[in-house]
């Protein structure tokens, strides 16, 4: 199974300094744009800024709560919504922490929060510049 640690952690040649997206998975996604709609990607990431923040929140009161069952679900949603979105470090991560949430063995978490909410700010700064420089 892959883990967080073996994915990459930089990309070079991008204002980004952690590889925090993989951008192929939203032009792949642009496929199913719409003639003359509103820009898929532009739509998928305003909706990722608007919602992904109360699953962090869940994730954070979770490990200071010992709710296993509040871990497990708000991981698994930030996972699978970070995966099709090509956020796949944090993705990895959410998987780990959604897994110590199923086996409840929360106290094994180690740094995986601080990684997450490394790599939470790191994907809305990514989505907000790209936001920015598409106009919207």
């Amino acid at each position: 199974m892959t883990t967080a640690e073996d994915l990459p952690a930089t990309r070079s040649g991008d204002s980004i300094q952690h590889a925090v997206i993989d951008w192929r998975v939203l032009e792949e996604l642009a496929l199913l744009q719409k003639p003359g709609a509103p820009d898929l990607r532009v739509r998928l990431m305003t909706i990722f800024l608007k919602t992904s923040l109360p699953l962090m929140d869940g994730i954070k009161a979770a490990i200071i709560t010992s709710d296993r069952q509040l871990l497990t679900t708000s991981a698994h949603t930030l996972k699978s919504t970070c995966l099709s979105l090509g956020v796949m470090r944090l993705g990895a991560i959410c998987a780990e922490l959604e897994q110590l949430g199923r086996d409840n063995a929360l106290q094994d978490a180690g740094d995986l929060p601080v990684l997450a909410e490394e790599q939470y700010a790191a994907v809305t700064a990514a989505f907000k510049e790209a936001l920015q420089q598409s106009g919207t």
